[in-house]
């Protein structure tokens, strides 16, 4: 899928997916790396400033073509708005509640057409209709408006082969999916942009350590310019 038809479908329905933009092979290694690191009680568990224990992460979030589509979307500059978190959705793991993403918490509704986050999942395994992966409402994003009452009759499952990435656009109503299937787990790394005018919260999400940030590209660098600690 080119730039001009992802933006587009994004602008439409609120959502597309770009297949085979990570290695299958280094999709399972980063779901390895991140396992140990996180609750295996069960359930839906998150590991949030994922780039400070996994910094190999970094490749996900400066994407080219993640940072094509994110210009058109949220214009120059944008950045990352959360550092990386991991979202491992485990054998009999409930669903989630159907939400729009922060900050239109705080927007005055009707909300803007507009993306005010951008999101991407990447998928590290599988995403199925079984194991949990991410259901959203097509076409939503429109609506200026959190979910009503009938809006999980409309949701559709984001199916995809790890290695692909979920994007959205943050008004899109969402949710993990359950996880229903015996042994397989879902795992997605997510990682958020805000275009210049939005800033993070002061309770946002955790800082990237100075010491990692300065390994990273330029590039990489700019993008993380809200989201590091302060040296």
């Amino acid at each position: 899928m080119d730039t001009d038809v992802a933006v587009a479908h994004i602008e439409q329905n609120g959502y597309c997916i770009l297949e085979n933009l990570l290695d299958p092979a280094e999709a399972e290694r980063l779901d390895r790396l991140a396992q140990p690191l996180m609750n295996r009680t069960g359930g839906y568990v998150k590991l949030e400033g994922a780039l400070n224990p996994i910094p190999d992460l970094a490749q996900l979030c400066h994407h080219p073509a993640i940072m094509e589509i994110a210009e058109r979307l949220l214009g120059k500059p944008f950045f990352l708005a959360n550092n990386v978190c991991m979202m491992w959705c485990q054998p009999g793991a409930p669903g989630g509640g159907l939400h729009s993403d922060w900050p239109l918490g705080g927007v005055k509704q009707p909300w803007p057409p507009w993306p005010m986050l951008l999101q991407t999942m990447w998928m590290l395994t599988d995403f199925t209709p079984d194991n949990g992966a991410t259901r959203l409402v097509p076409g939503s994003h429109v609506s200026g408006r959190p979910p009503d009452a009938d809006a999980l009759e409309k949701e559709i499952p984001m199916i995809g082969k790890k290695g692909s990435v979920l994007i959205w656009h943050g008004a899109t109503w969402h949710r993990n999916g359950p996880n229903t299937a015996v042994s397989a787990h879902r795992m997605g790394a997510n990682a958020a942009y805000i275009p210049w005018y939005v800033y993070r919260p002061p309770e946002g999400w955790p800082l990237v350590k100075r010491e990692i940030y300065t390994a990273f590209p330029e590039r990489l660098q700019q993008l993380l310019e809200r989201s590091v600690e302060r040296g």
